[in-house]
């Protein structure tokens, strides 16, 4: 093809048509910048389409990512649930009518229920790390599920800070609980020892925890402090979590 160019160029020239050249010359011209402009056409929308199959790809892990901590979420507010409740049954044990009448058992079961189980949530942000870290979140083309993505570690630090604040009134209120208690006797009702044994102390059984201030100061403040976690960060992140794979779901629609 250049040398086609070439010969009408050199004929031109040679039958001294310049006029005629020059008109040729600058076709020949637009036709180039015309061929450039759609190369550059082509290649601009085969990296258009490679970023659309990296952002599904992404949008499909992110997803997956997703619904599993909204599953870890809602798991954790139920079992925070549960301490709060047992926490509860712990507090109404110090009033006047109940410490005549409960047993050392159900104070052992009220025990476990309230201390039982460290409050952690754990989520999967592999995914989302890796696409923040290499770049990539800007190839999702929606600007308010960047925007959340981009804002959620925040969030998850934020909620660390409390799940923290939740395990130092958890520890003192467990460390109260066995300085006024037989904590032998607790083992024993909740079936991690086979029984317990006489002693000779002065206060023998669990009931002498329920006249301790202190110890029910502790439990309130371990309730309280579990009650914001749930209504303050968990709650809250458990709706940013749906929203984000409602916004995952609709763009993936568009592609």
């Amino acid at each position: 093809m250049i040398k086609f160019f070439r010969k009408i160029r050199q004929k031109l020239l040679s039958e001294n048509k310049f006029s005629k050249y020059l008109i040729y010359a600058i076709g020949e011209i637009v036709l180039v910048v015309i061929g450039i402009l759609i190369a550059l056409q082509i290649n601009n929308w085969n990296l258009t389409q490679q970023d659309r199959k990296t952002e599904k790809e992404n949008l499909l892990s992110l997803q997956e990512e997703f619904s599993k901590n909204k599953t870890k979420i809602q798991e954790i507010i139920q079992q925070n649930n549960q301490n709060i409740s047992g926490a509860e049954k712990m507090i109404q044990s110090f009033s006047s009518a109940s410490k005549d009448t409960i047993s050392e058992q159900i104070i052992a079961i009220y025990g476990s229920e309230t201390f039982g189980t460290e409050i952690n949530f754990e989520p999967e942000t592999g995914v989302l790390t890796e696409i923040i870290s290499s770049g990539q979140l800007k190839l999702i083309r929606n600007n308010e599920l960047k925007h959340k993505l981009a804002g959620l570690q925040s969030k998850i630090d934020e909620i660390k800070q409390q799940e923290k604040e939740v395990l130092d009134y958890r520890i003192i209120a467990i460390k109260q609980m066995i300085n006024e208690g037989n904590m032998e006797r607790v083992y024993a009702y909740l079936g991690i020892r086979k029984a317990y044994v006489n002693t000779t102390f002065e206060s023998t059984g669990i009931k002498s925890m329920l006249n301790s201030l202190p110890f029910l100061n502790q439990i309130v403040l371990y309730q309280s402090s579990s009650n914001v976690t749930n209504q303050a960060f968990y709650a809250p992140l458990n709706k940013e979590i749906e929203i984000i794979l409602e916004l995952i779901t609709n763009r993936l629609k568009e592609l």
